[in-house]
């Protein structure tokens, strides 16, 4: 189906951390608390079939950012920063006159791991840790970290997490904050300008600190039992699962009010019919499912599964249910704005995606769990059957097949088996003098730390 756009049009490109697909009424009947979201589905390509190309931040936005897989551009666990070396949409909009903007509490997008190099406004809310000491500080250290090998990994990363415990992190996902800055943005553009606008929600990210009256409205009474950190899932006894869920859901009801705030702000200022809105989740989140909390060592159909719709002045509302890449945003979004006339072919037959050896980790995977976790993983999906392929730290690797309508394990089809062994290797230089700059000073660790990493 062709989506016929005609002119230029601004751009807000917004990422709800961690969403869910199953948690928003676009997406399942039974969820009655994302009215903004399944209001502004109701006028969108509603993508039934998104899958992200990593379960995480950093090589989630790199493949969006890019269009490559993350065993190309190698800004993985196995590199934790961009280089900077590779063309993205966000400078294809820029070179085309747009003036683009990045707005995001999220410490993995930002300056100091080379994310924003074609933004020509970037707010962090890193306050002090924003300068050219720190930055140069971090060129040094996170090449060093990167370049260790797993054992010094391990050691380092439970001496940093020691470190990390006496800071204290009030609200690591800055929501408030973000929104207000949201609503700044719109309001002081001019009427000829056109822009691009980037913006990460983190508040379905764990730690999970929504105003009260939602955790109330949702059923949460035990919160001492709610993981709030990825280690939570390897050093916390008494996880409850159901609350978890609730606190989960909690976080997404506050979420939607505040998308619901951003487009009120694009309607009052006038640009919600020159704008296209492209919601989006860089991934999910795992709930509990075989036991595992986060995003971070699984490669299960919740966590790969994303939200995706967009609003766009000249296209039709529908739902799209070929599968899709988010890679592939790429191509799209520059179709979308109006700066390439020709429409992108975009799908494909089949899905790619995977992780490294989570390195971030290696300092509280317990030592008896070691073999289950500090594993590499591989997928690929097509014609409704998904092959994972998950490899040790030895090199030996096991193979999953599932039918995706019935969710119950299959044999492996050949064919899908040999397309998994043909995904790439990162191949990359952690000595690169292409390393950005970056800081390392409390207020980004702390907010690292708090998000579940290292």
């Amino acid at each position: 189906m062709s989506d016929a756009t005609s002119g230029r049009y601004n751009v807000v490109f917004l990422v709800l951390d961690s969403l869910r697909t199953d948690r928003v009424g676009a997406y399942n009947n039974a969820v009655d608390f994302t009215d903004h979201l399944d209001t502004m589905a109701d006028s969108s390509v509603v993508f039934e079939n998104a899958v992200t190309q990593a379960p995480w931040t950093l090589p989630s936005h790199a493949s969006m950012f890019t269009g490559n897989y993350p065993w190309d551009h190698g800004t993985t666990q196995a590199r934790s920063y961009a280089t900077g070396d590779e063309e993205t949409f966000i400078g294809t909009l820029r070179e085309a006159g747009y003036t683009t903007g990045a707005i995001t509490p999220n410490v993995w997008i930002t300056p100091h791991k080379g994310m924003t190099a074609d933004f020509d406004f970037v707010e962090n809310f890193l306050g002090s840790a924003d300068n050219s000491l720190s930055r140069r500080i971090s060129k040094l250290s996170t090449k060093l970290y990167d370049g260790l090998g797993t054992l010094p990994k391990r050691i380092l990363g439970r001496q940093l997490d020691r470190a990390f415990r006496l800071f204290g992190v009030d609200d690591s996902c800055k929501s408030e904050e973000t929104v207000a800055a949201v609503e700044d943005y719109l309001g002081d553009r001019e009427a000829a300008e056109e822009f691009f606008l980037y913006v990460n929600l983190m508040e379905p990210h764990e730690p999970y600190h929504p105003p009260q009256r939602y955790v109330d409205n949702h059923g949460v009474t035990d919160e001492s039992t709610v993981p709030h950190r990825q280690k939570d899932m390897f050093t916390k006894d008494d996880i409850d699962y159901d609350q978890l869920r609730r606190m989960y859901d909690a976080s997404v009801d506050y979420t939607d009010d505040l998308v619901g705030r951003i487009t009120t702000a694009l309607d009052e200022n006038g640009l919600d019919d020159d704008t296209v809105v492209v919601v989006l989740s860089d991934h999910g989140q795992a709930l509990g499912e075989d036991g595992v909390f986060g995003h971070q060592f699984t490669v299960a159909e919740p966590v790969i599964n994303t939200v995706l719709l967009v609003d766009h002045p000249d296209i039709q509302r529908r739902r799209e249910d070929r599968p899709f890449e988010l890679r592939r945003l790429h191509d799209l979004v520059p179709y979308w704005a109006g700066i390439e006339s020709t429409e992108p072919d975009a799908f494909g037959g089949t899905i790619r995606g995977g992780y490294e050896f989570p390195e971030n980790f290696t300092g509280y995977i317990p030592s008896d769990q070691w073999d289950d976790y500090y594993r590499q993983a591989r997928y690929v999906k097509r014609d409704g059957i998904k092959v994972v392929k998950s490899t040790a730290d030895g090199g030996d690797s096991r193979y999953e097949a599932i039918d995706l309508d019935t969710g119950e394990s299959v044999p492996v089809p050949e064919e899908l088996r040999c397309e998994v062994d043909a995904i790439g290797e990162v191949a990359v230089d952690t000595d690169s003098s292409d390393e950005p700059e970056g800081a390392v000073d409390e207020e980004i660790e702390d907010r690292l730390e708090a998000l579940g990493y290292r």
